[in-house]
């Protein structure tokens, strides 16, 4: 199997990791990883990294995200979803105009609380660890940024659908919680779908059982994206066999003079060699100095 990018439609009830490991036996492969966690109780796009391509991961984590989500008024849980336990209940229930003035205090630079129930490392433990344990666990805030947030369907007085466009680390169900609040009532997360993670779209995504189908390798490629589908925001940078094979050594390389004009000192840059992904690199002294080579 090549290296590249598999877009991933993650069903409802498993999580990012198991449905990684799925896929790694799926396609027979021993390196793979996936790009941003989604909670079991979400679905959607789900970047999944084979081979050398888990050494460009950091650059789709880093991409904007977008969301379709539900939040069910009047009902709190310890998880800030559906599958958390009830932990209170209330009558308050937004009007629809209510809500559309609310949501612009969540719009740009915001500080959010985590929810107990994630991943966050606190004094090494993962915090939901502590929580299940029934560990008191203090989450501090986070500055977060948040693009677009739009009420997209007003479905009855106990649930409102919304999209989202925000930066990584921006917690859905921290935004429910915190919305409700703001609504004075409460709320949860019942319905989460990923709908694009920078340039992995959810029109493109493919579920696990559709892969299994793919018995036919040159169809399996097809799925397959490149190494470079997460690079469009650096340079890149074709260089000769000889000057690849240096790099491939970890050794620097100069660069060409018509290149550097186009390219700025200690900028990232994609190398490759005839189209083949060779590392990537800095600009420092009018040098290519590479920190992470590709195995072809």
């Amino acid at each position: 199997m090549h290296s590249g990018w598999i877009i991933l439609n993650k069903e409802i009830g498993i999580s990012s990791a198991k449905a990684t490991n799925k896929l790694k036996k799926i396609l027979g492969v021993k390196k793979a990883g996936h790009a941003g966690t989604l909670d079991p109780l979400a679905t959607g796009v789900l970047p999944i990294a084979i081979g050398e391509a888990t050494k460009t991961m950091r650059y789709a984590m880093n991409s904007k995200k977008s969301y379709e989500f539900e939040v069910t008024w009047g009902i709190e849980t310890n998880t800030d979803d559906m599958e958390g336990i009830v932990t209170s209940r209330n009558s308050g229930r937004p009007a629809k105009n209510q809500i559309r003035v609310g949501l612009k205090k969540f719009i740009g630079n915001i500080n959010q609380k985590p929810p107990i129930f994630s991943a966050i490392k606190i004094k090494g433990e993962r915090a939901y660890k502590l929580a299940r344990n029934k560990i008191s666990v203090e989450m501090r805030p986070r500055k977060v940024f948040i693009e677009k947030l739009t009420l997209i369907k007003y479905i009855n007085a106990d649930r409102s659908r919304f999209k989202i466009v925000c930066d990584k680390g921006v917690y859905i169900r921290s935004l429910a919680r915190d919305l409700a609040i703001y609504l004075d009532t409460l709320g949860h997360i019942s319905y989460l779908r990923r709908l694009s993670v920078g340039s992995f779209l959810y029109k493109d995504a493919i579920l696990l059982a559709d892969i299994e189908k793919l018995v036919d390798k040159s169809k399996l490629l097809d799925a397959l994206k490149p190494i470079s589908f997460v690079l469009d925001d650096i340079p890149a940078i074709d260089i000769d066999k000889n000057n690849a094979k240096l790099l491939s050594m970890g050794q620097k390389v100069p660069l060409n003079n018509l290149v550097y004009e186009k390219v700025k000192c200690e900028e990232e840059v994609y190398i490759t060699c005839e189209m083949k992904p060779i590392a990537l690199a800095r600009i420092k002294n009018k040098n290519i100095l590479p920190f992470r080579i590709f195995n072809n």
